[in-house]
């Protein structure tokens, strides 16, 4: 169970940083990283087996990367120029 508690940080958290990434290259697009962790967690979804598999790897994918919009949305209206 611990090994599954890691596992999911450790995706969510790259997921994250991976989603924030392609956001400040794209700023004009501030929603593909939604877009890469959707196609990314489908992918998962269909590609691996067992229930318990699909949502440890697909769940934290989706959630860093609309995570990762949200700040990203958060800071340009906020006025910072490195994100506007």
């Amino acid at each position: 169970m611990a090994m599954y508690t890691v596992l999911f940080l450790l995706l969510l958290i790259a997921s994250f940083g991976f989603g924030f990434i392609i956001n400040m290259l794209t700023k004009k697009f501030p929603w593909t990283s939604t877009v890469v962790a959707v196609v990314i967690g489908g992918y998962l979804l269909l590609s691996l087996e067992g229930v318990s598999n699909k949502l440890i790897t697909s769940l934290p994918v989706l959630g860093g990367g609309i995570i990762a919009t949200m700040t990203i949305r958060t800071l340009q209206r906020r006025g910072f120029k490195m994100f506007g």
